[in-house]
């Protein structure tokens, strides 16, 4: 009797567009959560001390949600194209950058210093960026 064995290539293939589609709808699930979290973040602009107390955490948690859409936007390219792209990962390193140092400036903590270091962060990743895109294998 033979018995034929299923292709493992293919089983694994199977097997991983399952795991991926599960991962992403708990993506969904995150970023609904987080969307609730961050439209629940008004009560803290209302009963903070001052307003701009509470705008500064308002302010802050936009701008993390809009970090963690652009990473878990990165993940799904990473599952549909199956590779890792430079300019999807730096996308999302480029806002976290932007959104720290919104958050800096909007505090009044930054020195001189500071704020060119940012700004030679921010350059560094566009220019990357920017090569990414430009020498792509595609």
């Amino acid at each position: 009797m033979n018995i034929k064995l299923p292709d493992t290539d293919q089983l694994f293939g199977r097997f991983l567009e399952l795991l991926v589609n599960i991962l992403i709808l708990y993506i969904i699930v995150i970023l609904a959560i987080g969307l609730v979290k961050t439209i629940t973040g008004v009560q803290a602009l209302i009963g903070a001390a001052s307003f701009s107390q509470g705008f500064s955490i308002v302010v802050t948690d936009i701008l993390t949600f809009l970090v963690i859409i652009e990473l878990f936007k990165g993940f799904v390219d990473y599952f549909k194209a199956k590779r890792f792209s430079l300019h999807s990962m730096l996308d999302p390193t480029i806002l976290f950058v932007i959104r720290e140092l919104i958050v800096t400036l909007y505090r009044q903590q930054i020195e001189w210093v500071n704020l060119l270091s940012f700004a030679a962060l921010i350059l560094s990743m566009g220019i990357c960026r920017t090569l990414a895109v430009k020498y792509s294998p595609n």
